[in-house]
């Protein structure tokens, strides 16, 4: 091996030491005011969304208590605890769901991660 190469490999050793290493695990924050516009707008984008790709037929109701994170990459993840009803006027129930998407962008660019019943 000749010894101009040497610093290249190591500094490529180490890029790719560095891209190996896990990502540190984000943390959610818990939503202060789970009744402000944003947070009921992404519940309520939830069980669209939901509606739509399942055939079901929930009415959001209300948040119940929601968090936080901010997303590798940009936007951020919520994650919610909601009150639905079966529509029409049938029962209530409880579903979490993680939603992701940029506040303040148009709908068609925010995900739907998942949706299920607690």
């Amino acid at each position: 091996m000749r010894p101009s190469l040497l610093p290249l490999l190591v500094a490529f050793a180490a890029v790719v030491a560095a891209a190996t290493l896990p990502a540190a695990e984000a943390s959610y924050t818990p939503i202060a005011n789970t009744s402000s516009l944003v947070i009921e707008q992404v519940a309520n984008f939830s069980v669209i969304v939901y509606n739509l790709s399942n055939g079901k037929s929930l009415a959001f109701v209300s948040v119940v208590r929601g968090e936080t994170e901010r997303a590798v990459g940009g936007g951020t993840n919520y994650r919610l605890v909601i009150l639905a009803e079966k529509t029409p006027r049938g029962s209530k129930g409880q579903f979490q769901c993680i939603v992701w998407g940029v506040p303040g962008t148009r709908s068609n660019t925010w995900k739907l991660l998942s949706f299920k019943a607690i």
